[in-house]
């Protein structure tokens, strides 16, 4: 199909539409998790390792379905994924208000986790990906602005829900709204790809075939080129964003899940629900200015910033519990909060490329996320133990450390095998 000059660059509604389901697929399938864990413990008496336990579970499964997810985009685009996704989840919500034994909560939250993956950063990543390669990164640092407003609106929302109507009231009110917003933007938004209706990816009037797509780090060539997952798994690229997102992730989701009922020891609960919005609201600063500058610089040092960042903020809080020190904290928390999200889809990008972002993701999210998603777990597990937070948090920052080390060698495989090959080529032309 010819471009049409004429007609102005859908990407940047692919951009909206993502931000929306991203708002909803936070707020309540990523965040939400923090708003409901004290009020099941108090209703049916759960401990809470055992509903850490399904938490872990849940994010458990959303990386083992992130590789059949990512493979299902690939193949047939993301809006069928995205319509069954958020049609299981809503199901799953409407039926969480009805349980009442734990092996019913945890049937229930396995049929969460098998929606939620389907709504969530894979598919909205991919169909950024196909659609910006100049400015991914502040297309995808606009875009994942949805995962903080969700954060900062939805989680207050979902605690009054609760407070006011009991879990029986709020549970489903949150699983319709997954129905009333995702599923018409996947019906009336979603392209899957510029080709799709005759555009360009960042609406350039041509395909950049013969220049660098990404200054001067990153081919065009490099972004279509296709990488199967045996291919993929071969490279050091893979494992080292596999490894330094695995060991970040552990402690920022542990953080998110338990922050709520660790600032609710000294804040209270209208002040731990301040505290989150604070730190959504500065992970949206902290995209915006991330996003762009990611676009012109080696994003292997802006992650290694993040993680030291979000290791010495969680460090402060668990040992300095006075009202400003955490405040502060979940503040310098939020700031590096979602460029981390952001940054491991960059990577991804990077080194992998747009064609095969989707089946390339959900493989890292096979390790990654179901690796990470212990953290919740193990921090309930102490908790019960110690009826304390620091040991859980203090384990946490010294992961983002060991994950500074380990992303420095997310390099773009390419890049590194012609690296290797350089003093091959000067000793054979000396050697003739």
């Amino acid at each position: 199909m010819p471009h049409k000059p004429d007609r102005p660059f859908y990407g940047w509604r692919i951009i909206w539409g993502g931000t929306a389901i991203l708002f909803v697929s936070s707020g309540i399938g990523f965040y939400g998790h923090g708003a409901i864990l004290d009020p099941l413990q108090v209703q049916y008496g759960w401990s809470k390792g055992a509903i850490s336990a399904a938490v872990t579970m849940y994010f458990a499964v959303s990386g083992l379905m992130g590789m059949v997810v990512g493979r299902l985009i690939d193949r047939f685009g993301p809006r069928p994924v995205l319509i069954w996704g958020s049609s299981t989840i809503g199901i799953g919500f409407f039926l969480l208000g009805r349980v009442t034994e734990l092996w019913q909560f945890f049937a229930v939250y396995l049929l969460m986790a098998i929606g939620w993956t389907g709504t969530s950063l894979i598919p909205v990543n991919t169909l950024i990906a196909n659609w910006f390669i100049r400015r991914r990164g502040y297309a995808l640092g606009i875009t994942m602005t949805g995962l903080s407003l969700g954060g900062m609106v939805l989680v207050p929302f979902s605690v009054y829900l609760t407070s006011h109507g009991g879990l029986s009231t709020s549970l489903p009110i949150l699983g319709a709204i997954f129905w009333v917003v995702v599923i018409p933007i996947a019906l009336l938004v979603v392209k899957s790809r510029p080709s799709d209706i005759g555009q360009f990816p960042d609406g350039d009037r041509s395909l950049p075939e013969n220049r660098k797509a990404r200054g001067d780090r990153v081919s065009y060539a490099s972004q279509i080129r296709v990488w199967g997952r045996a291919e993929a798994l071969r490279t050091r690229s893979f494992w080292a964003i596999v490894t330094a997102f695995l060991l970040a992730l552990s402690g920022q989701i542990a953080f998110l899940v338990h922050q709520v009922s660790f600032l609710s020891q000294t804040l209270g609960a209208s002040g731990a629900a301040a505290a989150v919005s604070l730190t959504t609201g500065a992970s949206i600063i902290g995209r915006l200015f991330l996003g762009p500058l990611a676009d012109r610089s080696d994003k292997r040092y802006l992650t290694m910033f993040c993680f030291l960042v979000q290791g010495g903020a969680v460090l402060l809080m668990a040992y300095y519990r006075q009202e400003a020190v955490l405040y502060l904290g979940t503040l310098a928390f939020g700031l590096t909060m979602g460029g981390i999200v952001m940054m491991q889809s960059l990577l991804i990008g990077e080194c992998f490329g747009m064609v095969s972002f989707g089946t390339v993701s959900g493989l890292s999210g096979l390790f990654s996320m179901t690796g990470a998603a212990f953290g919740p777990l193990l921090a309930g597990l102490i908790f019960d133990a110690t009826q304390d937070y620091r040991i859980a948090f203090t384990l946490f920052a010294g992961a983002s450390l060991l994950a500074t080390a380990a992303v420095f060698f997310a390099r773009p495989p390419e890049r590194m095998v012609a690296e290797k090959e350089k003093p091959r080529s000067r000793t054979g032309s000396g050697g003739a």
